[in-house]
């Protein structure tokens, strides 16, 4: 084994223990798992110690497997980083862009337009990752991040996508059981479809004065989609973005509730590591989706 392929080998065993397999591992770095497992048996050939202990399904990692994969695995973040240096010299979007956003936001707008964003930028590869856990960007080595609201770390650097406006809103069918409410302290006697991301004290301003109303409700949902679906079918309230349910209001599928009362507007931001240079990919990334998201922006349109 000559001293290029050990390093390699030890990039692939850092891979593996970071992916926590094989077939992860493989996926990841777009190589078959017979060629993975190849290059860690050459590599514990080589140094005379086993650095797995492997079974039918999953491996455990040896004592001296531990301490080997320190050195590895900064190899490999070394190799990395002198990769994304160099890309960022190229005046030419190219190389991967890792971004992560909440499962609903992601398929209703982020997917589609990294869809198009390939379609003009080919040479630039887009790893996807929708969940609705507040993702650690840094820890997981992401380049960008969706989110809304204000941020909480310090440790990232934001920029703004859009800002929309939220809105109080029920189906016909709610409404024609339950009734229609006349004044915020009517909100506190309606079955609500809670989510997850917005506090139980609502706080909304009526005629230039703010109001605090506590809601409650038989639904409780962690996903944005979720959320919409239980409100269409007629299980209470929510509070939801306006360019989410323009269309259900123009239809007449959902109605809003008291229209002359303002909630505060939501923020999206695209979030990045502080300290890491905004490359030319990742610079046109945010300015597309900046572009892309103008229809729905109030704090452009009004």
């Amino acid at each position: 084994m000559s001293a290029l392929d050990e390093v390699r080998a030890m990039m692939i065993f850092a891979r593996v223990v970071e992916e926590g397999g094989f077939s992860a591992a493989a996926r990841k770095m777009g190589l078959s798992r017979a060629a993975i497992s190849h290059q860690i048996r050459q590599l514990e050939a080589k140094l005379g110690v086993p650095l797995l202990r492997r079974s039918t399904r999953t491996f455990s990692i040896t004592d001296a497997g531990e301490r080997y994969y320190d050195s590895c695995r900064t190899i490999m973040l070394e190799a990395e980083a002198a990769r994304k240096r160099v890309e960022e010299l190229r005046d030419e979007p190219v190389g991967k862009i890792s971004i992560t956003s909440s499962v609903h936001l992601g398929n209703l707008r982020i997917v589609p337009i990294l869809n198009r964003f390939r379609r003009t930028y080919p040479s630039v590869a887009i790893d996807v990752h929708l969940s609705d856990d507040v993702v650690d960007l840094i820890g997981m080595g992401m380049d960008i991040g969706i989110r809304s609201g204000p941020l909480k770390s310090s440790d990232l650097k934001s920029f703004k996508l859009y800002q929309t406006r939220r809105i109080v809103c029920a189906s016909p069918d709610y409404l024609d059981r339950a009734g229609q409410p006349e004044k915020i302290d009517d909100l506190a006697l309606h079955d609500w479809v809670m989510y997850s991301r917005i506090p139980e004290t609502l706080t909304m301003t009526c005629n230039g004065t703010e109001q605090k109303v506590r809601v409650n409700g038989h639904v409780r949902v962690d996903n944005a989609t979720a959320r919409l679906h239980f409100l269409r079918g007629g299980h209470g309230m929510a509070v939801v973005p306006l360019c989410d349910v323009q269309d259900d209001i123009e239809r007449g599928d959902l109605v809003r509730i008291l229209p002359d009362c303002i909630l505060p507007d939501l923020q999206v931001y695209a979030v990045y590591p502080a300290g890491v240079t905004r490359s030319a990919k990742v610079q046109a990334l945010l300015e597309f989706m900046r572009r892309e998201l103008r229809d729905i922006d109030i704090s452009r349109n009004g």
